[in-house]
This record gives structure tokens, sequence and C-alpha cells, in this order.
């Protein structure tokens, strides 16, 4: 597909991965305001003083400046200064006023960011987290979880099957954060906050093509501890 076509088909699909998990968060509990990262309304202080919790969903890569760093890779895609800059700032509100905040694949990424932490630019070719390079394909792989972890206690099992389709990973942790889960080549594919409510998924658990009741499990213990 040509790159008009790419950038149409990856709005479709991350709006209606949005939905998924907008239902599901619903489902569990929660009520859900949506904002347009790309078109933001109102400061992220302030959303996120008239809200019980901040989820943060995947979409384009960020800009490696906000992680201190050049360019070194041709194929960063979706790069959009206000969205990083937005989402940065909920991410930052959230975990300085100990909201409970749940990120999604590039979720997880800003929530690394926002906490000091770097990215892994491209994963390279021939790696269990992608099938195609404009990550259009989502893959299943499996992750191991690392006991005592939030994420343990919420599966309640060492090992999970994910539907995943990214190119870059975390890379240094960011401050406050702990590696909850990784994949086999050793990608960290979960972290959790060191104190508070806080968790990122490299994966896409709100996958049509996904397990419902892996989503509906994350959803139940992030409305949980919303609800408080």
């Amino acid at each position: 597909m040509d790159a008009a076509q790419s950038s149409d088909w990856l709005r479709q699909f991350l709006h209606t991965l949005a939905k998924n998990a907008a239902s599901a968060a619903e489902a569990a509990g929660a009520e859900v305001t949506f904002v347009d990262a790309a078109r933001p309304a109102g400061d992220p202080a302030e959303l996120v003083r008239d809200a019980d919790g901040v989820l943060i969903l995947g979409g384009g890569d960020l800009d490696p400046a906000t992680y201190g760093q050049q360019r070194r890779v041709k194929n960063l895609y979706g790069l959009d200064a206000a969205a990083d800059a937005f989402e940065l700032g909920l991410a930052r509100a959230a975990l300085g006023s100990g909201l409970p905040i749940l990120g999604i694949c590039r979720g997880m990424q800003v929530l690394n960011v926002a906490a000091g932490g770097s990215l892994i630019q491209d994963l390279g070719p021939g790696t269990v987290h992608n099938v195609q390079s404009d990550n259009s394909t989502m893959t299943t792989h499996g992750i191991e979880i690392i006991p005592g972890t939030l994420l343990s206690g919420i599966y309640g099992r060492a090992t999970l099957q994910v539907r995943s389709g990214h190119h870059q990973a975390v890379d240094a942790i960011g401050a406050g954060l702990r590696v909850s889960a990784t994949a086999s080549d050793g990608v960290v594919e979960a972290f959790e906050g060191t104190a508070g409510w806080a968790l990122g998924v490299q994966w896409h658990p709100e996958d049509p093509d996904g397990d419902p009741e892996q989503l509906a499990t994350l959803m139940r213990a992030f409305s949980a501890a919303m609800a408080g």
C-alpha cells in the first residue's frame, strides 16, 4: 500500500482498537471520555485533575527528540509534535499525582519517556514483534511475566500469548518504573510503577483477533484501581 493508504488504514485500525479498549473499560465499570491527542483540547494537568485514571493508547512513533536523541533510522512514522507534547503532559501529570495510568503500545512508550526513559528507535527486521516494517499486520508471540509483579497479580500466570505489531520498544527504563514482563529476545513487554498504580504493556490486548478475556481482565484491574 502507498503512504496515503497506509495512513488511512492506520487511522481506521487505531479507531477500532480505541473502540475495543473503551468498550472493555465501560464493561468493567469505567466511564470513558475520549480525547484526541492530535487535536488536544485543554491543559493536560487540568484534564487529569478531573479524571479518576488515564489510558493512553497506540499510535505513531514518538519523536526521538522527546527522549533526547537524534533520528537514527529512516522508518519512523506518524510523528506528531502536538500529540507527543499532549500525551507526555498527561502521563507526567498522572504520575505526579499518583493517578492510575495504563499505557498500551505507544502509550507504554509515552509513559516511559514521561518518566525519563528512552526508546529503541527500531528493533530491525526478523523480530517476533512485527510481520511487516509498517506494522500493518499483527503477530502473536509469547511473553514471560515476572513473579510478584502487578501484572502477575492481574493475570495469575507466568506466560501469555499476546498480539503485537511494533518496531520500537523500551530501552532505558524511566524513574519509578520496573520491568514486569519480557519477550524471548529480552525486549521489555510490560513495566509498572514502583509506587502507585501505573502499568504499561507493549502488546495490543484490544486487538480484534486477540483473546477478549485478556483485555477484559486488564480493564477490570484498571477500573478497580480507579475506584480506589
